[in-house]
């Protein structure tokens, strides 16, 4: 009976290390699940460019900032605000303008002094290059300007 229980208890330990072992021997991409994740967002390789659609400050200098969220969306959640954004920039052009209207009040009525010399918004869909963004600078390879509003005090 002793050995039996032995052998049993050896039994299980080895079906439980081969299921700790076994996602070792998985493509981690493909075979991702649960209860066991190799995580592939972070190990499987990504493009070096991407593009993203944001709304540009344009300031008296000729400077361009990215709005936050709670400027672009009246909503600090980023991913909220992406989709609102992206929905505003492949809108028709009478959805564009009001949409740049209401973020360009939201920067008057906003109080911050940051904002003060914004003179423009656009809405823009730029393509970066992830490693030259932060050897080079963040300027993008390419833009495209969507919208164009004024920013009235």
């Amino acid at each position: 009976m002793r050995a039996m229980h032995r052998a049993w208890a050896y039994a299980v330990s080895v079906a439980l290390l081969a299921l700790a072992i076994w996602p070792a021997f998985r493509r981690p991409v493909i075979d991702d699940s649960f209860p066991l994740s190799t995580f592939p967002m972070f190990s499987a390789s990504r493009p070096r460019r991407m593009t993203i659609t944001h709304v540009l400050a344009v300031h008296a200098d000729g400077t361009r900032e990215p709005l936050p969220p709670s400027i672009t969306s009246d909503n600090p959640e980023v991913l909220q605000s992406m989709m609102t954004i992206r929905r505003a920039a492949f809108a028709p052009p009478d959805y564009r303008a009001k949409y740049c209207r209401t973020v360009a009040k939201r920067v008057v009525d906003s109080g911050n002094d940051e904002w003060d010399d914004v003179e423009q918004l656009e809405i823009a869909t730029s393509l970066y290059d992830a490693v030259d963004y932060f050897e080079d600078g963040p300027e993008p390879l390419k833009r495209r300007i969507r919208h164009r509003c004024e920013v009235h005090r």
